[in-house]
């Protein structure tokens, strides 16, 4: 099999996929986008970290500005500017793959996903129909694996969460607050596991 593409967050998912598949000795690289998100420079920080624990490079792409048209004239600026970002990250990223001669995209997406982006499932299919057309695979093969379920496989590959982040706001803490970082603390607790995460509440 030729090499794949990893999308990585440096969040949990992300971050639990790329040590499960390092463990299992596919050959792949991984590719983060800063779409103008808030917690862009938190999350590079952590993949950076992700990448050189396994050797992996990480192919970065700034399209920051994209964030603009999405959130001109709101008083309250979201966390996350383009709730349905995998239209405009996914393709770019298929296409990068199909001109650099990767065989696979990987997308380390988990079941609660779909409770924030309710068209995320349906997104996703057209998305893998696009794939095909290229001649490259869109693989989701976490999708329907609960978040505590996919970390539980990510530290039995080696993975320390500590070297993560998944926090919406972007600060050097988590806030504990946001829905990423409810997720995170329940997936801990499912497991039954300390949870190394400093939150700022």
């Amino acid at each position: 099999m030729g090499k794949s593409l990893l999308l990585m967050s440096g969040g949990l998912d992300s971050s639990s996929v790329a040590f499960y598949l390092s463990k299992k000795g596919i050959d792949f690289d991984c590719i983060i986008f800063n779409y103008g998100q808030k917690s862009a420079r938190m999350q590079l920080k952590a993949s950076k970290e992700i990448c050189r624990k396994l050797d992996k490079k990480l192919i970065k792409i700034n399209i920051k500005h994209v964030r603009r048209p999405f959130v001109e004239g709101l008083w309250l600026k979201p966390h996350e500017p383009i709730v349905h970002r995998n239209l405009v990250i996914i393709p770019i990223a298929l296409t990068l793959a199909k001109e650099r001669g990767y065989e696979e995209v990987i997308l380390g997406t988990v079941k609660e996903d779909c409770e924030f982006e309710r068209e995320r499932f349906y997104v996703i299919k057209k998305l893998k129909e696009l794939a095909e057309i290229l001649g490259v695979k869109l693989s989701t093969p976490f999708a329907g694996f609960p978040k505590w379920l996919l970390l539980k496989i990510g530290i039995q590959s080696g993975l320390d969460p500590q070297l993560t982040y998944s926090c919406l706001l972007g600060h050097k803490y988590h806030c504990g607050q946001c829905s990423q970082c409810r997720k995170r603390i329940e997936a801990f607790k499912i497991l039954r596991i300390k949870d190394p995460t400093v939150y700022l509440s």
